[in-house]
């Protein structure tokens, strides 16, 4: 059931692989620069980072599936 869902979010990454990268560093440097500042830390940008991480990596190893 696992595979399947990594194989049709490697799918999807496949379709959009150009996003991903630019949301994961933007949501991420967003995160840790607000972080830094001392500034309330929104989850949504951490949530936003883990999930374009998630695709991203998907859609690396959906070939070996």
């Amino acid at each position: 059931m696992l595979i399947g869902l990594m194989r049709n979010i490697g799918i999807f990454y496949f379709w959009t692989w150009f996003i991903w990268p630019f949301v994961f560093v933007g949501s991420f440097v967003y995160a840790i620069s607000s972080s830094v500042k001392g500034d309330d830390t929104s989850p949504k940008s951490i949530i936003w980072a883990s999930i374009s991480l998630l695709i991203i990596l998907a859609g690396i190893t959906s070939s070996f599936f």
